[in-house]
């Protein structure tokens, strides 16, 4: 019974021990190709909101066009823009809006969609 249990522990260890070694020295990840870019289209629209979000939180209107950059739209406001403007019109929660809303007046892009939410809501 103890040398099953102590077989099954050493098998778990060479297992992870295993991964680790493929994982970090033989196959390690390339850091450099993550990008906000590279991310699927729902984790964009997420990014963004966090994005917003920063800029409401901290002010710092150069740190958010640099992240916005990241996700390399052309122009580089467009998922901004896109994001807000689709939000609109599903009726989502203004709590979620205002913030993307003052990002876009902040960076002179908004668009009459965004009309209602300049007053503060709408």
């Amino acid at each position: 019974m103890i040398k099953r249990v102590l077989a099954f522990f050493f098998g778990i260890a060479l297992g992870i021990g295993l991964a680790m070694l493929i994982g970090w020295t033989l196959f390690p990840m390339d850091h450099e190709e993550i990008t906000p870019a590279s991310m699927r289209s729902d984790y964009q629209a997420e990014y963004v909101r966090l994005v917003a979000t920063t800029y409401r939180a901290d002010g710092n209107l150069s740190r958010a066009e640099a992240r916005l950059r990241a996700l390399q739209g052309i122009p580089y406001t467009s998922p901004l823009v896109e994001l807000t403007e689709r939000w609109i019109a599903e009726h989502r929660d203004a709590d979620l809006i205002l913030p993307l809303v003052e990002l876009a007046q902040a960076l002179d892009v908004a668009t009459t969609a965004m009309a209602a939410y300049s007053a503060g809501g709408e």
